[in-house]
């Protein structure tokens, strides 16, 4: 029986874990135990890992070379990977004793009076989350130098032999790396560092700082669409980004320049339930397909034309497609913003002209990390943004939404992920005071998973990752804010 995406993502993350474990006992037997700790892991693109080494750890093509080679003595033995449990106050007192003080600095917020280190002979890591128990289940690696850090470049867990060549993003990598230079600024660049902000009290002015810092990417987009004289802007991106609260405040920061925004959804262009791409009985909503792109494309060649139009409504409740009675057309200084999870595909750009378009690729990039070893994926962030958004605005249990996730996860692979490049910006959404503002809401609805349900797994995997978190109280966070898009108070009309 085919995995499930849980499931697949469950080993592909056991993989990496016990891939980067090898890996660091290599940087401690080649440049010794200082080494280890001036490696964080930053993000990964596909299963591969991107790791950055501190300023001071100078790393030349020999040093990869000796580390590579340690790595398949390592797996060559098939050496065993224990687990040991061990007092968090001994873990701290040894990792002070050893000057990486700061490595043990997450333990400080643990409520648990154990932890669990991975451990091969006497080298021992901390890892959120499982490893393998063996070096040899490693079946291929590869290191890679890239840019100011190194890839460690890991096969696809079903077809664990083969390391398929990296069709490197650089836009996203760029977006990447430029959050966590950001975080890095902000002296935020993990769990930790953000627990001991709110302990201080520091909230207001980090809320504030990261809205700030939101507000300069949408002024630069803004200047990127004014300078160029764009008249369509499509914003897309992967569910729970904050696709929509981006596009309306895009359209303020727009008015600045003396622009008249018309915002649309994509969504308003789904086909009646009996036109539909189905699967099973329900309607497959991430299916650029269940979009009526012939109504749309011809919509579009009338606004070019100087015709006005009425845009239709699509009715979520009946699952029908409606007259809205709202009829616009683009004058002078108008540009029209259209949001939706599929508007980087070039489908919908067919009846326009290139040099009109701007396109805004909008993603929850992750940049925060538990410690420098333990890195938080993004996708993991939409998911309790989905959590919560859903629970609150739409009726939906989180069991429900973590059981449509496979299908929302396949849809962005397909439809949404292949096109990201194409972008002339991308934003990423996240905040670092996000997961803080977002736990209580996250825990009620993860709570009420039941035990011995598929989804319970995942959802008490959540709940683990969220005891590293210091909540938060939401009062501070402005109601223009993309956090409010899924927590609620929101000042726009965001769902």
């Amino acid at each position: 029986m085919k995995d499930s995406l849980f499931e697949k993502e469950t080993r592909t993350r056991n993989y990496m874990r016990t891939a980067l474990l090898v890996m660091f006992k290599a940087f401690d037997d080649v440049l010794g135990r200082d080494s280890v700790y001036k490696l964080t892991v930053e993000f990964t693109l596909g299963p591969h890992v991107f790791i950055r080494p501190s300023s001071d750890l100078k790393l030349s093509n020999k040093t990869f070379s000796d580390i590579w080679t340690r790595m398949h003595d390592y797996i060559d033995a098939d050496l065993p990977i224990i687990k040991e449990s061990i007092k968090v106050s001994d873990a701290y007192s040894k990792m002070v004793d050893e000057g990486i003080e700061e490595a043990a600095s997450f333990l400080h917020f643990r409520r648990s009076s154990r932890i669990t280190m991975s451990c091969i002979d006497d080298f021992k890591c901390y890892f959120y989350g499982s490893v393998m128990k063996h070096t040899g289940l490693l079946k291929a690696f590869d290191l890679m130098p890239y840019e100011t850090g190194f890839f460690l470049l890991l096969p696809d867990v079903d077809e664990p032999d083969v390391i398929k060549e990296i069709d490197m993003p650089v836009k996203l990598f760029e977006a990447y790396s430029e959050s966590y230079r950001i975080a890095h600024l902000l002296e935020t660049d993990t769990i930790t560092d953000v627990n001991k902000e709110i302990c201080a009290d520091n909230v207001t002015d980090l809320i504030l700082t990261c809205e700030s810092i939101f507000d300069a990417k949408l002024v630069k987009a803004a200047q990127g669409i004014v300078s160029k004289g764009k008249k369509f802007v499509f914003v897309a991106g992967p569910s729970s980004s904050g696709k929509t609260s981006t596009a309306n405040r895009l359209c303020y920061a727009l008015r600045n320049y003396g622009i008249k925004p018309r915002l649309i959804s994509l969504d308003d262009y789904y086909k009646d339930r009996t036109e539909a791409v189905k699967i099973g009985a329900n309607i497959d909503w991430e299916s650029i397909e269940t979009i009526d792109v012939a109504r749309f494309s011809s919509d579009m060649l009338d606004l070019l034309e100087g015709k006005e139009i009425e845009l239709p409504r699509f009715d979520f409740r009946t699952q029908a497609s409606l007259p809205s009675g709202k009829r616009i057309s683009l004058g002078e200084r108008d540009i029209l913003i259209i949001e939706g999870i599929h508007g980087l595909n070039d489908v919908f750009a067919e009846q326009i002209p290139e040099d009109l378009i701007y396109r805004v690729y909008v993603s929850a990039l992750s940049q925060l990390n538990i410690s420098r070893h333990n890195r938080i994926p993004s996708t993991d962030i939409r998911l309790l943004r989905r959590i919560v958004r859903d629970h609150r605005s739409r009726g939906y249990d989180a069991a429900n939404t973590l059981r449509r996730w496979p299908s929302v996860r396949n849809g962005e692979m397909e439809n949404i992920f292949p096109f990201q490049e194409n972008a002339d910006i991308i934003i990423n959404t996240t905040m670092v005071y996000e997961l803080a503002a977002i736990k209580p809401y996250a825990e009620r609805a993860l709570f009420c998973v039941e035990r011995g349900t598929p989804e319970y797994i995942k959802a008490k995997e959540l709940l683990k990752f969220l005891d590293f978190v210091i909540p938060l109280s939401t009062d501070q966070i402005p109601p223009a804010s993309i956090i409010r898009e899924f927590i609620g108070g929101s000042c726009m009309n965001v769902g």
